[in-house]
């Protein structure tokens, strides 16, 4: 998330590009900065536009859509293959990649080094702005002025699925390409699975949790067993 005026800019790293990880990301710089940006610009990722109609209207997303109205921001988007019309946030990319992941760190737990990456970011901003007359962390402070205020609660912004269990107790995401294992209990039925960014929770009836994975990354055959129902 990049802001222009002032150049300050807070990234979040995940291991994919669905629609859990844009939703915990933004909420997690959210929740940092203490409010939310007014005007948001995204280019035409699937995770957020189904369908660039005539006119340059877009088909949103209804997990995208009920996002953009919990936190009240508007939205706005480039045009198609126009990354030039995002080049602020383009170039911040690099730059973060360059001075805050290279060397490539060891990451023993994502959720704690997200939170430190907000901190590095923040104290980026204590450098003098390329070409204002000031820091851009004082430039930052005008940003914040504009902010929106939080909502009294955060979205949920996990997502429901109901699969069906397998004879041995397993089920399939990611197209059968990643297989996790529930329960024998629940052999040849339907279960209800929470998928967020990091984790897959397989839940009973009641929503409790049976059992939960480290969510699968990568578009080939890969398998996540918990072997204490079995």
């Amino acid at each position: 998330l990049s802001f222009p005026n002032s150049n300050q800019g807070f990234v979040q790293l995940f291991k994919g590009e669905n629609q859990q990880c844009l939703f915990e990301g933004l909420v997690g710089i959210f929740k940092y900065i203490g409010g939310v940006t007014t005007r948001l610009w995204f280019d035409n990722a699937s995770t957020v536009v189904t369908k660039i109609l005539k006119g340059g209207e877009r088909n949103l997303t209804g997990d995208f859509l009920r996002f953009a109205e919990h936190y009240q921001f508007e939205v706005a988007f480039c045009n198609p293959n126009s990354g030039h019309e995002k080049g602020n946030v383009e170039g911040k990319v690099g730059y973060h990649r360059r001075n805050l992941l290279v060397p490539p760190p060891q990451i023993s737990d994502l959720l704690t080094f997200n939170q430190e990456l907000l901190v590095q970011c923040e104290q980026d901003g204590q450098r003098e702005h390329y070409r204002k007359n000031a820091s851009i962390r004082e430039l930052y402070e005008k940003d914040r002025l504009a902010l929106l205020p939080l909502p009294a609660m955060p979205l949920e912004v996990a997502k429901y699925l109901t699969v069906k269990i397998n004879s041995y107790g397993r089920f399939y995401l990611n197209n059968g390409l990643h297989e996790y294992s529930a329960s024998p209990k629940y052999a040849s039925s339907r279960v209800l699975i929470r998928l967020t960014a990091n984790d897959v929770v397989v839940l009973d009836d009641s929503h409790r949790e049976i059992v939960k994975h480290m969510r699968l990354y990568g578009d080939f055959k890969q398998q996540s067993m918990q072997w204490l129902p079995y």
